[in-house]
């Protein structure tokens, strides 16, 4: 007897894979986390600064002229 009632029916649906909520939220915080260590650690050129000796001595202007002289005390 090939239709017996009393068989229970085979049932052939897939659950369907459900991701986590939260998973897109993880891969956000993961690129920008990476973003932020390239951005940091990324060598810019236009950031190098060379440190260049500073002058010690002024330089006199192109037309001199004699200092003041004080006036004599007596």
């Amino acid at each position: 007897m090939s239709n017996d009632v009393n068989k229970p029916n085979l049932d052939l649906r897939t659950t369907p894979v459900r991701r986590q909520p939260w998973t897109p939220w993880i891969v956000i915080i993961a690129i920008v986390v990476v973003a932020a260590l390239a951005w940091t650690f990324w060598p810019h050129a236009n950031t190098t600064s060379t440190v260049t000796p500073s002058q010690t001595t002024t330089q006199q202007p192109a037309t001199t002229t004699s200092p003041t002289t004080a006036p004599a005390q007596q």
